[in-house]
């Protein structure tokens, strides 16, 4: 155990004969016991140099005790039998020659700080560093080349192992077994079987390792699936004390994350793994504000979106082996929309849009090799490629550094156009990307609908954000309040469908990148109401389970309107299926078909069934035949 006590000894500076006149007898007597206390503690450490026997001054320490060992190699086995701080000077390598664990924790309290362990045996029980006993500090050491695991905790708890190594161990870098409520993290674990492995291990904080180029990055495992946690709980505090050689590291859990027992992992970096998780238990993967970082689910074309750019993928990742889901995994900037290419000596252009107003500012990313000297330019689309002068540019900016940003100006006149980067020394291309300058438009047919039937609204030269959006309006509206809106996914060009809305008359606008910076507006439509009453569905012939969208029109407008999913020559009474839709004039409901083959309808009533099923029905339309086969 390792004891650090600060004071401040503040002494008047009128102070005479040693003694000030302020200081109590008392502040003098804790203040002699603390000088004691110190100046025994500065005695109690004990020095082992190479040649000599780790394992000797250990049996002949006393219980907390600090020993250094200073930096060399030393062949044998050393088990802490006691309480002790073992700190290494210069990184001392203990060498298991094979056999056995090199470093063994047997006494509870105990610290290994700044060791190298090597060489442990192959037996299931032995490791570089093996942990025997609760609450110790394992702190900045490194494990490699062991023929089992890195670290190995053995039925242990409340053990904190941060900062360390564990390379190219046989079986894992880090392994529990059956260990509960230990810390692990800021740890760094490569070329091993398993980065970090848990088995039938709870209530443990995986959070800030990074683990890369394993056979599998975190592998969690319960030997026994009924000890997994499944009660609930309004969360938990998990706090260690502080000491001379560690921090306190803090974990708060709200009420709507994991129930005490299970283990939460947060804020790893899993890259280049085998693969990088698995858990087949009831673990949770994130923490109120991050998930973890995954290599193969951080870009647009590994599924991570990142639409409103907070670092975070849009949608979860699912860890194999179980239901676990990562809700909050990383996103990389490659999750965020842009156009960009790749050239010669690892040359990048990168741009956040695709389609630019005449004259606007364009926004370039850029990356070269280091010392390289460059500039950027926008050519014609003509301009033949190869070298180029600055003189040939319609407009450039001279690079500054391996990496930056760079404004130009879009040209005036509509038309495509070439961003392109060039050596300084050879004239020589490296890269070049391609966009357009043009002025977004937006039209819309048909321009008379009834209320619930579709419009199709087409946009053209849009920016390409992921952000752009389309919103439907009343005619004279403010542009802050849309009636509905649908983003275009980055698309420039395209059509959007949308149903009509009350009786009135509406346009469509279309908006840059989430924002209310209106680019073009439609004509007007004019929507009335449908008079009578209609049902539809689309389509008409699907497979068995499949969706049919059933659109309505002239639902009662007062009393209960019920929409029920028929077979053929089934009677009102009796749907398969059926819905209340209210007094809404008009709709649209989503039905999945029954698996088995066969012929269906849908049916329209206005109905004053009561909840014990009597009462009448009022057939108001009726579908087309939909053929399930």
């Amino acid at each position: 155990m390792t004891i650090t006590i600060l004071y401040c000894l503040c002494i008047p500076v009128n102070m005479q004969n040693g003694l000030s006149p302020r200081m109590s007898k008392s502040t003098v007597a804790i203040l002699a016991v603390i000088e004691v206390m110190l100046s025994g503690l500065t005695g109690a450490s004990l020095s082992v140099e190479p040649g000599q026997s780790i394992q000797s001054v250990i049996d002949s320490a006393s219980p907390g005790q600090i020993i250094e060992v200073q930096n060399g190699t030393f062949y044998e086995r050393i088990n802490i039998t006691k309480t002790l701080t073992l700190k290494g000077v210069g990184k001392p390598i203990i060498d298991a020659g094979g056999k056995g664990s090199a470093i063994t924790i047997s006494a509870r309290g105990s610290t290994l700080l700044g060791f190298t362990a090597t060489g442990s045996g192959k037996d299931v029980s032995d490791a570089g560093i093996r942990v025997l006993s609760d609450g110790n500090i394992i702190k900045n050491n490194t494990a490699v080349k062991n023929n089992n695991y890195g670290i190995l905790l053995y039925y242990v708890d409340k053990n904190t192992v941060f900062w360390n190594m564990a390379t190219e161990n046989k079986n894992g870098g880090f392994l529990l077994i059956h260990s509960n409520n230990n810390q692990v993290w800021g740890n760094y674990a490569s070329m091993n079987g398993d980065g970090i492995s848990l088995k039938t291990s709870r209530g443990n904080t995986i959070n800030a390792n990074n683990l890369t180029r394993n056979n599998m990055g975190i592998n969690i495992s319960n030997i026994d699936l009924s000890e997994s946690v499944t009660a609930s709980g309004k969360g938990v505090t998990i706090q260690y004390a502080s000491s001379s050689q560690s921090t306190p590291y803090n974990l708060e859990m709200s009420s709507t994350t994991s129930p005490p027992g299970t283990n939460i992992l947060y804020q790893n970096s899993l890259q280049d793994n085998g693969q990088n998780a698995f858990d087949d238990g009831y673990n949770q993967w994130y923490n109120d504000m991050a998930g973890n970082h995954y290599g193969d689910y951080d870009s647009r074309e590994q599924g991570c979106k990142d639409r409103n750019r907070d670092g975070i993928c849009d949608s979860s990742y699912s860890i194999p082996g179980g239901s676990n889901e990562d809700q909050l995994p990383k996103a990389s900037l490659d999750a965020i929309l842009s156009y960009k290419s790749k050239g010669l000596m690892g040359t990048e252009l990168k741009m956040d849009q695709r389609n630019y107003l005449p004259g606007s500012d364009i926004n370039v990313k850029y990356a070269a090799p280091n010392n390289f000297s460059g500039w950027v330019g926008v050519m014609e689309t003509g301009q033949t490629k190869g070298r180029a002068s600055q003189e040939e540019a319609l407009t450039f900016q001279n690079m500054a550094g391996s990496s930056g940003m760079l404004q130009l100006k879009a040209p005036a006149n509509n038309g495509s156009y070439t961003l392109r980067m060039y050596n300084a020394a050879s004239s020589e291309e490296m890269v070049s990307v391609d966009f357009s300058v043009a002025i977004p438009s937006i039209a819309v047919i048909p321009a008379s609908v009834k209320t619930c039937e579709q419009i199709t609204v087409s946009y053209a030269e849009a920016p390409g954000y992921e952000n752009d959006w389309i919103g439907m309006y009343r005619s004279g509206s403010s542009d802050t309040d849309p009636i509905t809106r649908q983003y275009l996914n980055g698309n420039a060009n395209g059509t959007v469908i949308l149903d009509a809305p009350d009786e009135g008359s509406y346009d469509f606008r279309i908006f840059e990148n989430d924002s209310y910076t209106r680019l073009a507006i439609s004509d007007s439509v004019d929507v009335k109401a449908y008079s009578g009453t209609k049902v539809v569905a689309s389509p008409t012939h699907v497979a068995p389970g499949g969706i049919v969208t059933v659109t309505y029109w002239g639902a009662p407008s007062s009393g209960t309107g019920m929409i029920g999913m028929y077979g053929m020559n089934r009677p009102d009474k009796f749907p398969v299926e059926k819905r209340l839709i209210g007094s809404k004039n008009c709709g649209r409901l989503t039905w999945r078909l029954p698996s088995s083959p066969g012929q269906y309808d849908f049916r329209m009533f206005y109905s004053d069934i009561t909840s014990a099923g009597q009462g009448a029905y009022q057939l108001l339309g009726q579908t087309d035949v939909v053929t399930v086969s």
